[in-house]
């Protein structure tokens, strides 16, 4: 059976619709369950949370193309500007008997950055946006919702370490909403973000 990991979610209804595919909601310990992948995928009373990474340099943004031997079909050849991934049971970090979600989403965090990129330039100043992205766009969209991560880095030396992940390089969040690019949701979604932020 295909994804049989156990991850972290919440009840979809914790997570209130806000505009845009963006919702101010602060996850906390009450809320998160853990699931089996497999059957989150497909199942929309629950939210996956994923801790996700953008890449940022001199206000153009890195993406990259999903190609069709990733996993995840419903997302192939889409135009992407973040990687990460699911919050995996391996890594909730306890104090005691209680989740600290601080380092445990770090943790998970630090995991899909050394699996997914190969960083040549260096990260010169790191922000959590204070806005989640939780869309319904797809089907994909509905079963996830993601916690960004704007790193600035001080070059453009960030390459895929994926071969299902095609690096395509530094692009304006201006040029990327143009239309020719067939970008996924989540990565309009953060172009709008960043755009509104030099307003």
């Amino acid at each position: 059976m295909k994804h049989q990991e156990h991850i972290v979610c919440v009840k979809a209804s914790k997570a209130a619709h806000g505009e845009n595919g963006l919702i101010e909601y602060e996850l906390r310990l009450e809320d998160l369950m853990l699931g089996q992948r497999a059957s989150l995928e497909k199942d929309e009373d629950f939210r996956q949370v994923l801790p996700i990474s953008v890449f940022t340099h001199d206000g153009k943004v890195w993406i990259y193309q999903r190609t069709t031997s990733g996993g995840e079909s419903r997302l192939h050849n889409l135009i992407a500007a973040a990687v990460g991934g699911h919050w995996d049971m391996e890594d909730i970090v306890f104090e005691g008997s209680v989740i600290d979600i601080g380092k445990s989403l770090a943790k998970a965090m630090e995991r899909e950055l050394a699996e997914e990129v190969k960083l040549t330039s260096k990260i010169i100043r790191s922000r959590r946006l204070p806005k989640m992205i939780c869309s319904d766009e797809t089907e994909v969209d509905r079963v996830h919702m993601a916690m960004i991560y704007v790193h600035e880095l001080d070059g453009e030396g960030v390459e895929s370490a994926e071969e299902q992940l095609r690096s395509i390089g530094f692009r304006a969040p201006e040029e990327l909403l143009k239309g020719e690019y067939n970008l996924e949701t989540w990565a309009r979604i953060i172009c709008e973000i960043l755009i509104n932020e030099k307003k």
